[in-house]
């Protein structure tokens, strides 16, 4: 038989040496196939390398958590020695990386298709100090100073109860936002994690103390101290897994180591008892004024008199808010679907209504202003114009002069129209834009209680404590 072309035999008689080449040939397609990607990633780490030194590219500020950026440090030799100066420059140099807005979209779209989205954690989660089970003992001076920390007394330990229940061309408002640690979203709602700070907790007490006697001992001091979400309504199946402070223990802390002030105990409590209900938002770490009403409720309580009833008030309300915690988690979509409501309690009384912002400037406001038309994150400013330097609300239904100061931060917004009742003057105090000190204002001004509110994790906040420090003085 007579072959036009010579055939291969090797597969029949030598399948080895078949399998030999296709293996050769194998192999040599992966390590091209490893060497480009190799090539790619280098190029890629080179790429964003030279981006992320492209000055011009650096943002300077967040649309999205609607803040300034860090910006880059000013050189100093005291700076240079004391380490801070190269700290700040890792800092400004993470806060600044170009396209961070759209690098965190994308990052939450890749959780979101990977299945995470229902339980995911944002920013850096730091363990907090132990809380120490005594007291703290802060000398209390008439004028505000440093503390001078003792030895814990030696007093019996301060105990915590777990809970039994289960959660299922007008004026421009001075905006200011705070800048929020870790969080956790969980399905449709977020919640801060709160570490407790040995270094800060003294000051933050030192603080609260002075303010009896820097205020001339001529008036009533109350303290209230307010949990955050993360221990009121997050499922204790899931709270018990979390690392994030004990509230509870914390709270304890604080109370038993302020002087010369009422403490308003139970906020707690009465916040554990109300679980169940819109007492916090989900995209927002503040309370709700449900929540705020039931704080108000211990005041009355505390203070002896008489809390109006919160199905005589008329209410407004306003969908489609989308708080910090929105910003913080990189717009989750989980929250964005399930925006909050905020509902304001309207003031039952003839009021006027005096913002002072920190430059000086005056202008009339609403105590629950219609925020309809304000952008999603910006609903929370209903609340007597927002974080402002000064504001005064006047009762004209009130012949008695009375007269309460507020100091506080942003959770005290929602607080403060409950008190339009009992006062014909309430001045509302923000120490983070308010340019004068305590002494000075109480000297000026009568002031019949004062009243101290902040959310506990003010308690670990340095910038809101250096603001303290340099009001209450």
């Amino acid at each position: 038989m007579i072959y036009d072309k010579p055939r291969d035999i090797s597969f029949g008689l030598f399948p080895h040496r078949n399998g030999k080449k296709r293996r050769k040939k194998g192999k040599q397609n992966i390590d091209k196939a490893l060497a480009l990607k190799v090539v790619a990633f280098f190029l890629m780490l080179y790429a964003g390398a030279t981006v992320s030194f492209m000055i011009p590219l650096r943002p300077t500020y967040s649309e999205s958590e609607k803040r300034n950026l860090k910006e880059f440090p000013e050189f100093s030799y005291e700076a240079i020695l004391s380490g801070n100066y190269f700290d700040d420059i890792s800092t400004w140099f993470s806060d600044t990386f170009p396209f961070r807005e759209q690098l965190t979209r994308l990052n939450t779209s890749v959780k979101k298709l990977s299945g995470f989205d229902s339980i995911a954690i944002h920013g850096d989660v730091d363990s907090g100090d132990e809380i120490p089970d005594a007291p703290l003992d802060v000398p209390v001076t008439e004028e505000h100073t440093e503390p001078q920390v003792t030895a814990p007394q030696t007093t019996a330990p301060i105990t915590t109860q777990p809970s039994e229940t289960q959660k299922a061309d007008e004026p421009k408002p001075d905006i200011k936002t705070q800048s929020l640690g870790a969080i956790l979203v969980a399905g449709n709602s977020a919640y801060e994690y709160y570490n407790f700070s040995s270094k800060l907790a003294p000051e933050f007490i030192s603080c609260v103390n002075s303010i009896k006697g820097v205020a001339g001992n001529k008036s009533n001091v109350y303290s209230m101290l307010i949990p955050t979400s993360m221990d009121i309504t997050l499922h204790d199946s899931i709270r018990k897994d979390i690392n994030s402070s004990d509230q509870k223990k914390a709270l304890d802390y604080f109370n038993s180591s302020f002087k010369n002030v009422s403490v308003v105990s139970g906020v707690y409590d009465t916040q554990i008892a109300h679980r169940n209900e819109y007492t916090y938002f989900r995209t927002d770490h503040h309370w709700t004024a449900l929540g705020a009403y039931y704080g108000y409720e211990d005041f009355c309580r505390t203070k002896g008199i008489t809390p109006v009833p919160v199905n005589d008030y008329q209410t407004t309300s306003f969908d489609g808010f989308l708080g910090s915690f929105y910003s913080s988690s990189g717009q989750s979509s989980a929250l964005e679907k399930t925006p909050d409501t905020v509902v304001a309690y309207l003031p039952r009384n003839n009021v006027e209504c005096t913002v002072t912002e920190s430059d000086g400037n005056q202008f009339k406001w609403e105590v629950i202003s219609d925020v309809t038309d304000y952008a999603p994150n910006l609903k929370y400013l209903t609340f007597i114009g927002g974080d402002q330097a000064l504001v005064t609300i006047k009762n004209n239904d009130i012949q008695e002069e009375t007269s309460c100061l507020v100091i506080k931060e942003s959770y005290g917004n929602a607080f403060v129209p409950f008190l339009i009742p009992h006062y014909k003057n309430i001045y509302v105090i923000d120490p983070r834009h308010y340019k004068g000190t305590l002494s000075d204002f109480t000297t000026n001004t009568q002031v019949d209680d004062i009243i101290f509110l902040a959310n506990i994790s003010t308690t670990r906040n340095e910038i809101y404590i250096d603001a303290m420090k340099g009001f209450i003085k």
